[in-house]
């Protein structure tokens, strides 16, 4: 039984261009997501899932294996990560234990990190484990929406944003960073995230969705403030 890498990588974004071959420290994101999961040790081999030949090849030049190219079917906005990984694993026809994911625009972490998380999952009771970060601002509970007839209205019923700060309960955000599911659990429940997944808190939140998210983490790693 194994543990395997996947890094998902589907071409096309709109936010940026090719932005999953962006490049921090002159690496692309597939590389640096490779080179990580490279030097886990409790990881046995690392795949790129992608519909770019482009993409392919560079994550095979970095490290990487390929079971082919996605279906067109995977290809598009709206896929979840879940049908990638299922589909991954009914084409790879081998024994797997834990699936782990390590998301290209969520670059900042440590391997220390990851393995922490493959551990946490290895427990008899746990499906999965994913990284979070606590969320300070703005905090859910007093986000607001507007009514129909144009009044604003507490998005999560019976909250007030007048509660002071420090008796907010404290909440997480999915950080993108590490995902780490035992097969058979996605297999039956089709999702990465069940009422047995456990957190790995992180302190911080880089997931790269616009050009400002990339040239921020172009700026901190310039100053040293963040190292990858």
């Amino acid at each position: 039984m194994s543990t395997i890498c996947i890094i998902p990588a589907r071409s096309g974004s709109k936010g940026i261009k090719d932005k999953n071959i962006q490049k921090l420290n002159n690496k692309s994101l597939i590389e640096i997501a490779v080179g990580q999961a490279n030097q886990c040790p409790s990881i046995d081999d690392v795949y790129i899932s992608t519909d770019s030949d482009i993409y392919e090849e560079i994550a095979l030049k970095s490290g990487a294996k390929s079971i082919g190219l996605r279906p067109e079917k995977l290809s598009g906005d709206e896929v979840k990560t879940s049908d990638v990984i299922i589909d991954f694993i009914e084409k790879l026809n081998r024994k797997i234990n834990l699936i782990v994911v390590l998301q290209p625009t969520s670059p900042i972490r440590q391997i220390s990190d990851i393995e922490i998380c493959i551990k946490k999952c290895k427990n008899k009771q746990v499906d999965s484990c994913v990284s979070v970060s606590k969320l300070e601002e703005p905090h859910p509970f007093k986000l607001k929406q507007i009514t129909s007839k144009g009044y604003l209205e507490p998005l999560i019923e019976g909250t007030s944003s007048e509660i002071p700060r420090q008796l907010l309960p404290e909440v997480y955000a999915l950080n993108g960073a590490i995902y780490v599911v035992k097969s058979n659990i996605i297999l039956k429940n089709r999702r990465l995230i069940t009422e047995k997944t456990i957190p790995h808190i992180m302190s911080h939140n880089y997931n790269i969705d616009h050009i400002q998210d990339l040239e921020r983490i172009r700026f901190l790693l310039k100053s040293r403030k963040l190292t990858l």
